[in-house]
C-alpha cells in the first residue's frame, strides 16, 4: 500500500505510475474521499475541543443539554469518519506500488526488456521432443491418474522423476542456505490479513483457494512469500539484525483461473506445485542492493545446472501490484522454441511492510518502515528445463554434472 501522504504531495507521480499499470480508475475517487476524511477529522477535533472547553465546572441545565448535543454530534461524525477511512483504505488497497525509475514503461508483456542472455542455446541434430513426451520421462509423470484423482492440472510424480525433483530442490536449497538465508517451515493456510498484507488481495483473490469459509475461513498460499513476510507482522526489528533473509520450501496452490487453454499439456501450469521461496527485509537505502543480491542467487542456481537462460526486466503493464521492480529469469525450452519463466524476484519497497506495519528504528530511535524483497529459489520448472535442454536423440536425458553426486545414475535412460 502506498503512503497516502505521497498522493497528497505528488498526485501526478501516483497518477502517472498507476496509469502505466492500467490501474488509475480509482484515483479520482480516492482523492475525493481523502479530502472528505481530512475535513471530517477537522470537524471532529473542533467539536472535541469545544466539548472539553465547556466541561469545566458544574454545568447548568442549559449547558448540560449543549454538552449532550455535542457528545451526540461527535459520535455521529466519528461514525461517518470511520466509514470514510474504511472506504479510503479499500481504495488504497486497489492501487499498485509506485514504479521504480528503472522499470520499463509499457502496457503489455511485449514491452518487457531482456537485459542479459547467459549460456549457449543447446544445438540438436534431431527434432527436440516436449519433456512430457520423452520416453525416459513419460512413464513417471502420471497425468491421467492425477486427473482421475483430483481433476485437470493435477498429476503424480513417480520413480526416477520424483527422485530427480528432490535432487534438484536439494541442490538449489543448499545454494540458497549457503548465501545466508535462514530455513523456515511456515504454515500453508493463512488468514485474510496475510493475503491483504502481502498485496495478493484484492488483485489476485480469484487465484487463491478459500478453505472452509464459514468456519476456518483460511486461504491456501500460492507462494511461501505470504507467510514469510507475515512472520514479522506488526513487529519492529533491530537494525543491527538486518538484512533478515528467509527461505522456505512449500507446496503451493493456485487456481489458474485466468489460464484456460494455456499450457494444457504437461505440468508447466498446474494447481499444485513445489517451490522454494526467498524473502528478505532491509532498510530503504539498501533494498535495491538486496534485490540485486536475490537475483544473483537465482542466476547462480540456474547457472549451476548449466542452463541457457535470459533475464527480463518486467514492464509496468506486466508487473504485479506489490512490486516496484521485477526481474524474471526465463530458460530455453527447445521443444517450444522459446524461453519460459523459471523464477522472478521483486522489490516491493514498503508496499507490504506498510500494510503489515513491519518496521525498524534508526540510529536516532525513529521508527521507519522496512522494505521487503522476494524471489523464487526454484520451482518444478527448473527440472523441466533440464529435461528439455539435456535430452538426447534416443529420448534419454544426460543429467548435468551438478546432479551426478545426488542421484544413483547420471543418465535417465529411455
Amino acid at each position: 500500500m502506498i503512503d497516502i501522504a505521497l498522493l497528497r504531495t505528488n498526485p501526478e507521480l501516483v497518477r502517472t505510475s498507476a496509469k502505466s499499470r492500467n490501474a488509475e480508475d480509482c484515483i479520482d475517487e480516492l482523492v475525493d474521499v481523502d479530502t472528505k476524511v481530512r475535513g471530517m477529522q477537522t470537524e471532529v477535533e473542533t467539536l472535541r475541543h469545544d466539548l472539553k472547553s465547556r466541561s469545566k465546572g458544574k454545568p447548568t441545565e442549559e449547558e448540560r443539554q449543549v454538552l449532550q448535543d455535542l457528545s451526540k454530534s461527535i459520535k455521529e461524525k466519528e461514525a461517518l469518519l470511520g466509514d470514510l477511512e474504511t472506504t479510503r483504505t479499500n481504495l488504497l488497497m486497489k492501487l499498485p506500488n509506485i514504479n521504480d525509475p528503472e522499470t520499463p514503461i509499457g502496457a503489455t508483456e511485449d514491452f518487457n526488456k531482456v537485459v542479459a542472455t547467459v549460456g549457449e542455446k543447446p544445438a540438436f541434430d534431431f527434432e527436440p521432443v516436449p519433456y512430457y513426451d520423452l520416453p525416459s520421462v513419460k512413464p513417471f509423470i502420471k497425468l491421467e491418474e492425477g486427473t482421475r484423482t483430483s481433476g485437470s492440472r493435477f498429476y503424480y510424480l513417480t520413480g526416477k522423476i520424483a527422485m530427480l525433483q528432490r535432487a534438484v530442490f536439494r541442490v538449489a536449497s543448499q545454494i540458497i542456505a549457503d548465501e545466508g538465508f535462514e530455513l523456515v517451515i511456515p504454515p500453508l493456510l493463512v488468514r485474510e490479513r496475510a493475503m491483504y498484507g502481502t498485496g495478493h488481495f484484492p488483485a489476485d483473490r480469484f487465484e487463491i483457494y478459500h478453505v472452509n469459509p464459514e468456519e476456518d475461513d483460511l486461504y491456501l498460499v500460492g507462494t511461501a512469500e505470504v507467510p514469510l513476510v507475515s512472520l514479522h507482522d506488526g513487529e519492529t526489528l533491530n537494525v543491527t539484525d538486518l538484512p533478515k533473509m528467509y527461505m522456505a520450501e512449500t507446496t503451493c496452490f493456485r487456481r489458474e483461473a485466468g489460464s484456460y487453454g494455456k499450457d494444457q499439456a504437461g505440468i508447466l501450469r498446474v494447481h499444485q506445485f513445489q517451490k522454494v521461496e526467498m524473502v528478505a527485509f532491509t532498510t530503504p537505502e539498501k533494498s535495491q542492493e538486496l534485490h540485486a543480491r536475490v537475483r544473483a542467487v537465482e542466476e547462480k542456481i540456474i547457472s549451476h545446472f548449466g542452463l541457457h537462460y535470459q533475464v527480463v526486466d518486467i514492464c509496468t503493464g506486466d508487473l504485479g501490484y506489490p512490486a516496484t521492480r521485477k526481474w524474471d529469469i526465463e530458460a530455453w525450452f527447445p521443444s517450444q522454441n522459446k524461453f519460459r519463466e523459471l523464477t522472478s524476484t521483486s522489490n516491493t519497497s514498503d508496499y507490504q511492510t506498510r500494510r503489515l506495519n513491519i518496521g525498524y528504528r534508526d540510529e536516532s530511535g525513529e521508527r521507519k518502515l522496512l522494505h521487503s524483497v522476494n524471489g523464487t529459489g526454484v520451482t518444478d520448472r527448473l527440472w523441466l528445463a533440464i529435461l528439455e535442454q539435456y535430452q538426447q536423440a534416443d529420448g534419454s536425458i544426460k543429467l548435468p554434472p551438478a546432479l551426478h553426486n545426488h542421484l544413483p545414475w547420471t543418465t535417465l535412460e529411455a
